[in-house]
């Protein structure tokens, strides 16, 4: 009998977890199409087929709901893996740029931005969750192939560079800079595969010649 009733007890949990899952997707629709502000409680709960008694009993509030929801995505673009391990200098701080680059400019990454942006104020925990989990892994990766590349002698960092987390911060940032400010201006550039790798290419080499050694075009 106990292992009967921990078993419906279990299917319980799955269901409500289930639940909770479908409103935070229906959520994310509404809070990516209207934003905090415009994203309605009777809406969401009429989309998800229940009542605003339903929603609140799995969300006390619409804040509750709206971290909810972010916390979802952010577990979605943080990113995993290592940075390349083949190829030059440039090539390597290249590749992980464009990779980088690549991740930063989907829709979802581009919603969530714009959000975090938005509600930045209202939300602050919000904004400093997206810097740790999404913004800050990128810099350690960067930063561990910076040092891997000046400890095997491949890179040598000039006396007043700064140290490679930071170096590595900056280096995203010129990579990231013109094609985020046009997005978010509505000027809508072109953002291929190809336009990102050049991109990236022409931030490493700003970069390389003020941190360390002269870049090395590849013909």
């Amino acid at each position: 009998m106990p292992r009967k009733s921990e078993s419906e007890e279990q299917r319980r949990g799955n269901k409500r977890e289930e639940r909770r899952c479908a409103i935070i997707t229906v959520a994310q629709r509404h809070f990516a199409e209207h934003g905090f502000g415009g994203a309605s409680m009777s809406a969401i709960a009429a989309e998800i087929g229940g009542s605003k008694a339903t929603l609140w009993a799995y969300f006390p509030s619409k804040e509750d709901l709206f971290a909810a929801a972010l916390s979802t995505w952010l577990d979605e673009l943080e990113p995993c893996g290592s940075a390349p391990l083949h190829g030059d200098v440039r090539q390597r701080l290249s590749d992980y740029c464009a990779k980088f680059m690549s991740a930063m400019l989907t829709p979802l990454a581009e919603t969530v931005f714009r959000l975090i942006v938005a509600e930045g104020a209202r939300f602050p925990e919000l904004g400093r969750a997206y810097y740790r989990k999404v913004l800050q892994r990128h810099h350690m990766i960067l930063s561990e192939l910076l040092e891997d590349l000046i400890r095997s002698g491949r890179l040598q960092r000039r006396a007043r560079a700064p140290a490679s987390l930071r170096a590595a911060e900056q280096l995203l940032e010129i990579c990231m800079c013109r094609m985020l400010v046009r997005r978010m201006c509505g000027l809508k550039p072109d953002s291929s595969a190809d336009a990102i790798a050049r991109e990236a290419a022409e931030a490493v080499d700003i970069f390389l010649h003020g941190y360390g050694a002269r870049p090395r075009r590849v013909r």
